[in-house]
């Protein structure tokens, strides 16, 4: 008995007809969306939601990934025409979000995590994967492949989850030259992909290699609470309201024997620190202040200018009002403490 392999088309029809994932095909060289026709490529002058090519739903590829369908008469077309080896699902409109953990090589920043102080004393990540699985082990959680998973040619991953449609932006987890950390997406070698967005098809072969399902699952699980906090806490939610900003919470009163200037120091930048991390919005390195305050301070406490106790509960309840979500502030109360900076030996009264 012979049997034959699903090709990438295979697959996308499949997906379509059985999920209801749109879908398109792709230059097997660029695996950019086939360009449409001339008076739409660039724009056209109208957003895609305009253009009357897509409008007429008879599988005009223009728009790039706003192409997409799930119809399977169009899609069989599509495959009988351009013949090419690689397709892909349009991520927002289908419902999903996929984590692209790349696996390119190259030096990693020194924070490869977006907003979270990599842990101390562990070897820097050398992909995505790395980088990924060390922010999953900090929020307490395994790394397994429980959803759909595909493998790229290069050895990176696609992680597919169903998520809210419309609700995710997409990102990049790329260190601009100079940079020494993370300051968008998740992390190092990790894009997220979403409204938007779309994912190259198990089945799909190009120059490089192929793609190939790395998952027992055939369909994806539902986004998991703790990644879509992740998500919210560094800026993908296209939903989320800016956080109003509260007064800070007053730090708990410190003792000051007189004409002690160390300890009347410390209080002040006890308090200084607690106004100004808990009137932070979101997307201003709330998570870095709070390290580097933790850090100032516990020198502080180290040296016996304030106590250690007073210190994490005023950190943690101007964290908390500043929107931090509990575990990454006793995570990173834990990391400032662990690595102290001790403070002059002489303050300035």
């Amino acid at each position: 008995m012979t049997t034959t392999r699903a090709t990438a088309a295979d697959v996308a029809l499949w997906v379509a007809d059985r999920h209801g994932w749109h879908v398109l095909p792709l230059h097997p060289g660029t695996k950019r969306p086939l360009a449409g026709c001339p008076d739409c490529r660039g724009g056209g002058g109208h957003a895609a939601a305009q253009c009357p090519c897509l409008a007429r739903r008879d599988g005009a590829l223009c728009h790039g990934v706003w192409a997409a369908t799930t119809d399977t008469n169009v899609i069989g077309r599509w495959a009988g025409r351009w013949r090419t080896s690689v397709w892909a699902v349009h991520l927002g409109v289908s419902g999903l979000l996929a984590l692209d953990l790349d696996a390119h090589g190259g030096t990693p920043p020194a924070q490869p995590l977006h907003g979270v102080p990599w842990p101390d004393g562990n070897a820097l990540p050398v992909d995505g994967i790395d980088t990924y699985a060390t922010l999953a082990g900090l929020r307490g959680r395994a790394f397994d492949l429980d959803t759909l998973a595909t493998q790229t040619p290069s050895g990176g991953l696609h992680l597919i989850y169903t998520a809210e449609p419309g609700r995710w932006k997409s990102s990049s987890g790329r260190v601009r030259d100079g940079d020494n950390e993370v300051t968008s997406g998740l992390g190092w070698q990790i894009d997220v992909k979403a409204y938007g967005g779309y994912v190259v098809l198990p089945g799909s072969t190009t120059p490089a290699g192929g793609y190939r399902r790395a998952s027992i699952s055939l369909t994806p699980v539902a986004l998991p609470d703790w990644l879509a906090d992740e998500l919210v806490r560094t800026g993908h939610d296209r939903h989320a309201n800016p956080t109003p900003i509260r007064p800070a919470p007053a730090p708990v009163a410190v003792a000051a024997r007189s004409g002690d200037r160390q300890v009347r120091y410390a209080a002040a930048a006890l308090r200084s620190a607690c106004e100004e991390l808990a009137a932070m919005p979101p997307d201003s390195g709330r998570n870095r202040k709070l390290f580097r305050s933790t850090t100032r301070l516990a020198g502080m406490a180290q040296a016996g200018w304030i106590d250690r106790h007073r210190v994490e509960t005023a950190l943690a309840d101007a964290a908390r009002a500043a929107g931090l979500p509990a575990g990454e502030i006793r995570y990173v109360l834990a990391s400032g403490f662990a690595r102290p900076r001790l403070p002059e030996e002489h303050p300035a009264a």
